[in-house]
């Protein structure tokens, strides 16, 4: 490896590589003549220089010669000197480098360039790390030769660098001429445009290379009018930079001057624009001498109508105005928008371009000064927006009428104040402007002032001493705003005190009907309500409606503004209804204003049930709009549950508009009883109506309804108390004279709107098994205790008489399928006494189950046939009764014991089905159905296959070589053999290895055999087996709850059956779990587990510690919220007191004269020294009283805030 040494002078190496590409131009042709000749003399300088110093220096001599060792031609044999040593791999010699062609490009050595390019001509396309190639360091250092070679290779001389730079870009920018000529007389693309869009024509203009600029256009005259960026030309590049000498090569090539760019601007108003003065003249003086009248050219106009002139004074470019005017230039031609340069000038308060042109074209001032522009404006409009005072004193001094309208109607004064032009309105109100004009919207100047928060102070120290400004005070607009109502809106204290200091009267009224007032209270300005109190008269607009019957009372408690309601109750504002009934507090309810509404009630608590014409109270308003703490503070204080004129409650109105908070907020109230209490005409209940629209608050009720007796949860007498008032409610209706009853609506509405989840709250949960252990278990066991007796004697008949002992059909007499004992005499003699005695009892058990059925459908209606029960009840007693009615006749059928057959099996079916009503017993059932179900709908897809493997059996003939195709039962056969196959019974060698060689399909079997034996026992039923694993858990959740569903239709159906003085004594409304006294541990019994699910109370106890830290949480916060309250009173306090002392120093603070709301975005900071003063004050006398016990200061944290 190199030494340090060594590696370091590398370094140099690539840092000198680095340098040489991008070395100025200027030095090239002296660093090649260093590099060849200077050497030596460079060499002996080193040591001549070293002989002069006594202390040599060797590190900073080594440098300094490996440098022009670097330098120099000779390095690249140094270097490749080197390639003999062992070490060869670890040098990077710089003849290596892919960019050391573009450097050579650059020096000009042929011979080297042409050895590089001969081993590879793919190096031409090389490009160094800014981009250029070969072609482009060369055509940039005027390189003829190496362009020569690289031409001779056939290479694009057109090729781009990373800015879309073509070599004859870089030979234009670098003034090489040599190279232009040589690229152009090799037909290279002059006119391509880089990523700039800029060809080289443009580069000549833009960096003033004019011998590069004549030999293009000495090459190619016709591109003097090449389009660039924006299409512009060469000559539009020369006017932006003012190149008048590129300019003047391009007109004497015949450069258009009427050749405009995509912007529609032709070159002199480029010129005119940018103050390009000098070649603006010499475009004029072409023109001149090229025959054109110089107003010609100065009429040219561009896409937005600007002639040269509009655009010399949009420059503001006096000089080139001043071009313009000589030369033929109109004061009073008008752009697009009829602007004239006059209208320009004055909006730009250029005071010394108007004088010109007025100096310059005096016969056209009376004229011009009186043009309008598309919005009717003169120049004086435009000064006066613009807060030019100069421009209006000249404009003003040379005749223009200072009360012309635009159309829009506003006068110069009225466009300067909608501008806020404060220096421009005091100057015009000198000058003696009208007052009395009015824009369209019937505004005066004064609603200007107000609208644009102008200082009223220093504007009306000329304003009022004008003798008609008191017309000002009585003039409205379109809406019938007075300026004491915008004042009184926008909060404007001092200007409201200055109108009323000079004669406004404040009980104007708009078109609604509405004073200063009602803007004050609407917007909660409490300075301006205030100081309208304190003004003589205020009584009259205190308590005057306006067209909708609303107070400014009202309005304020309507927007919450707490601090004005205070005031205007202070001051005698009366609690009057508006047109629609409604009192402030209906107003401050509905917009849920609590602070507003506990203000109002602290002094008018009777307000609280008051109605309006629609029956609604305060408490409906809020419940509907679903203001939580505005229900809780009504509910607090004890508002009545009243109905509206529809009936609807508060409780139906925030059920409706589907209020999830109104609603929790309600059950966590301590009145959450007397409001499920309320009837509802639309729901009956405020329990039916969470069901069915807010169904995630009725866990939340429900855990209400369960309560503990204390906190000690080992105390004996711990217990739980669950309250089934709610959820055990019976509705009755009467219809026709017949009373129909309805029991367990709320669980029933669960069941219809597919709320089973919460069926599994332990509040129902506990509901059902008291009814199940109440009247429901007797009952079924009852009935289970008859159906098994029946399924008894049935299975007795079925086992001790013999089946054959039955008459066959005559057809079979002498057949193969007839049973053994041909004649059958009499059943009364044949069976025993035990059996008729079964038969009668199965007879009648049919007979009354029969009647039981009919009954039920005729109660059921339709949903009698949505039950598969049903329907195996149906075939139990039809099939039972026509295989045991023939007995009593003496009669026994071959079809008889067919349908005994039938029965026995329903029969047990049946069985399974009542088993199921048990607890223990119920969710298998209930699975057994879902699995069953997933299972027909699988074989009713992929029966398909079953039927389709039979027929081919059927053909191929595998298992018996004689089947009848035209018999069914053979068929039939056929696809019981396909199933037992399916499910593994494939009987291989039996059907198949033995009888291989009768079977004409032999081969055909066995392709047919291994198909199926692939599709049907792997993939078909594998399928079936995920399928009824993968949906275990699913299905038995859906099964629990089913089964809870299902309870709930059969306690319902009992209910209706039995008396209902019987279900009232059997099922009470509340249930007492005492968990410390051994009562759940004589419940839990086998027996017991077996007919009903035992109380489960953990889940509820441990919901009731969760409650409970919810509610130390809750109680810490509210006695936060209290502490909260409790300062803001005493800093409301402390901000009077400081008010009080200010008005007694007779400061007035930014808050006073600026009437700012919470609403309001930008808020305004105390900034006056005196009040800092005064603040800092109030704030230690308080901390003086805080350190003498009294409470604590609440300006602490002021100054650090």
């Amino acid at each position: 490896m190199f030494s340090s040494t060594s590696q370091n002078s590398l370094s140099i190496h690539k840092a000198t590589f680095d340098i040489e590409i991008n070395t100025p131009l200027s030095d090239e042709e002296n660093n090649h003549q260093r590099f060849n000749v200077g050497f030596p003399k460079l060499f002996r300088n080193v040591f001549n220089h070293s002989k002069k110093h006594k202390v040599l220096q060797p590190e900073n001599e080594m440098t300094r010669l490996s440098k022009t060792l670097m330098k120099s031609n000779e390095t690249t044999e140094t270097l490749a000197s080197m390639t003999n040593n062992t070490h060869n791999n670890d040098i990077c010699l710089f003849s290596d480098s892919p960019h050391y062609i573009v450097r050579i490009a650059g020096t000009g050595n042929t011979d080297e360039f042409e050895r590089l390019i001969r081993a590879d001509p793919s190096k031409l396309k090389v490009a160094n790390p800014v981009g250029l190639c070969a072609a482009h360091n060369a055509a940039a250092r005027n390189r003829v030769g190496i362009l020569a070679l690289i031409a001779q290779y056939n290479e694009d001389l057109n090729i781009e660098d990373k800015d879309g730079w073509t070599p004859l870009h870089h030979a234009v920018r670098n003034n090489a001429l040599n190279a232009i000529e040589f690229l152009l007389d090799n037909g290279v693309n002059d006119v391509h445009l880089s990523k700039q869009h800029e060809a080289p024509i443009h580069l000549a203009v833009i960096h003033n290379q004019l011998k590069a600029l004549e030999l293009l256009l000495c090459k190619r005259p016709d591109e003097v009018n090449l389009g660039g960026e924006r299409d512009k030309t060469p000559l539009h590049y020369a006017a932006l930079i003012d190149n008048v000498d590129a300019a003047k090569i391009l007109t004497n090539y015949n450069a258009r001057l009427c050749q405009p760019c995509n912007s529609g601007s032709y070159p002199i108003h480029v010129a005119a624009l940018n103050s390009s003065n000098q070649v603006l003249s010499h475009l004029l003086a072409i023109a001149k001498s090229l025959g054109y009248d110089t107003e010609h050219l100065l009429n040219f106009c561009d896409a937005e109508n600007h002639r040269p002139l509009h655009s010399s004074v949009i420059g503001g470019n006096i000089e080139a105005v001043e071009i313009c005017l000589k030369n033929g230039g109109k004061i009073d031609d008008q752009q697009e928008d009829l602007s004239t340069p006059v209208h320009l000038a004055s909006s730009q308060g250029l005071i010394e371009i108007l004088k010109l042109m007025f100096n310059c074209q005096s016969e056209l001032k009376s004229k011009v000064i009186r043009m309008t522009d598309v919005q009717g404006m003169t120049p004086l409009h435009k000064a006066a927006m613009g807060d030019h005072v100069d421009v209006i004193e000249f404009l003003l001094d040379e005749g223009a009428d200072i009360d012309v309208r635009d159309i829009s109607k506003r006068t110069p004064l009225l466009v300067a104040t909608l501008k806020s032009s404060v220096q421009a309105v005091c100057y015009l109100l000198s000058r003696n402007a009208s007052l009395i004009y009015r824009d369209e919207t019937d505004r005066n100047f004064l609603h200007f002032i107000i609208m644009q928060s102008l200082p009223i102070e220093t504007i009306g120290n000329i304003l009022f001493t004008r003798d008609n400004y008191h017309t000002l005070f009585d003039q409205r607009d379109q809406d019938g705003f007075y300026p004491i109502h915008y004042a009184s809106r926008e909060g404007q204290v001092n200007v409201l005190k200055t109108l009323i200091k000079h004669g406004a009267e404040i009980n104007r009224k708009t078109n609604q009907r509405q004073s200063s007032l009602h803007f004050a209270a609407e917007y909660g300005r409490y300075n301006t309500c205030r100081q309208l109190l304190h003004t003589p008269g205020f009584k009259r607009i205190l308590n005057e409606p306006d067209k909708l019957g609303q107070t400014p009372f009202h309005l304020c408690c309507q927007n919450g503004h707490t601090r004005v309601v205070q005031l205007l109750l202070h001051k005698g504002a009366q609690f009057t209804k508006t047109f629609e009934g409604n009192t402030p507090l209906h107003e401050a309810a509905a917009n849920g204003h609590v602070s507003t509404v506990d203000v109002i009630l602290q002094g008018h608590a009777h307000l609280i049930n008051s109605i309006n014409r629609l029956g609604m109270t305060p408490l409906h308003l809020a419940a509907s709009a679903g203001y939580v703490d505005c229900v809780d503070l009504l509910l607090s204080k004890s508002a009545k549950f009243l109905i509206n004129i529809d009936g609807e409650t508060f409780f139906d109105l925030a059920i409706i508009q589907k209020q999830k908070d109104i609603c929790l907020t309600i059950i966590a109230h301590d009145r959450w009883k007397e409001a499920l209490d309320l009837k509802s005409l639309k729901y009956q209940t405020p329990l039916l109506g969470l069901i069915e629209h807010l169904p995630e608050c009725v866990p939340v009720l429900f855990d209400r309804c369960i309560t503990h007796s204390h906190n000690d949860k080992k105390h004996e007498d711990f217990h739980l108390t669950y309250d089934f008032h709610y959820i055990n409610w019976m509705d009755t209706k009467q219809i026709d004279g017949k009373v129909y009853r309805y029991p367990m609506l709320p669980l029933n509405m669960m069941v219809k709107f597919g709320r089973t989840n919460h069926l599994t709250h332990p509040l129902c949960e506990t509901l059902l098994r008291q009814k199940w252990v109440s009247y429901g278990c007797p009952i079924y066991i009852l009935d289970l205790s008859f159906y098994l007796l029946f399924l008894f004697l049935l299975s007795y008949f079925i086992i001790t008489y013999p089946s054959c002992n039955h008459t066959d059909p005559i057809s079979w007499k002498n057949s193969v399928d007839s049973c053994s004992k041909h004649n059958f005499i009499s059943f009364q003699n044949d069976a025993k006494t035990f059996q008729i005695i079964s038969i009668w009892f199965i007879v009648l058990y049919c007979f009354l189950n029969f009647i039981m059925e009919i009954i039920q459908l005729i109660h059921d209606g339709l949903e009698y046939f949505y039950d598969i029960e049903n329907y195996i009840q149906w075939i139990l007693y039809v099939t039972t009764s026509i295989f045991t009615l023939p007995f009593l006749f003496n009669q026994s059928w071959h079809y008889q014991w067919v349908a005994g057959s039938i029965s026995i099996f329903t029969a047990y079916l049946a069985l399974l089905f009542l088993l199921g009503r048990f607890f223990i017993y119920g969710i298998y059932v209930i699975m057994f159905l879902e699995i069953m179900k997933t299972l027909l709908h699988v074989l009713s897809l992929f029966s398909i296959l079953i039927f389709g493997f039979a027929l081919t059996f059927c053909i191929t003939k595998p298992f018996v070589q004689d089947l009848d195709l035209t018999n069914p039962q053979d068929f039939f056969m056929i696809v019981l053999k396909t199933i037992a196959m399916m499910l593994g019974e494939l009987d291989y060698e039996r059907s198949y290895l033995e009888n291989i060689k009768g079977q004409h399909f032999n081969t055909t079997n066995l392709i047919i055999l291994l198909i199926f034996a692939i599709i049907m026992p792997i993939l078909l039923m594998n399928l079936l087996v995920g399928l009824a694993i993968g949906d275990l858990m699913q299905i038995q959740q859906n099964a629990r709850l089913k089964r809870l569903a299902t309870q709930v239709q059969l306690h319902t159906n009992l209910e209706k059956k039995l008396p209902s003085k019987l279900i009232q004594r059997w099922t009470k409304n509340e249930y007492v779990v005492y968990l410390n006294k051994g009562i759940c541990k004589r419940f839990s019994t086998v027996f017991k587990e077996w007919i009903a699910k035992p109380l489960d109370v953990n889940n509820v106890l441990d919901s009731y510690d969760e409650n409970g830290t919810e509610r130390v949480l809750f109680v810490e916060l509210y006695k936060q919220k209290r502490r909260q309250k409790d300062m803001q009173r005493q800093l409301e306090k402390m901000t009077d007191l400081v008010r009080l002392v200010l008005q007694k120093m007779e400061i007035q603070t930014e808050t006073e004269s600026d009437d700012i709301t919470s609403n309001d975005k930008n808020e305004n900071f105390l900034k006056m020294q005196k009040f800092r003063h005064v603040f800092n004050v109030t704030r230690r006398f308080s901390h003086a009283r805080s350190t003498n016990g009294n409470n604590p200061h609440l300006f602490t944290h002021s100054e650090e805030a």
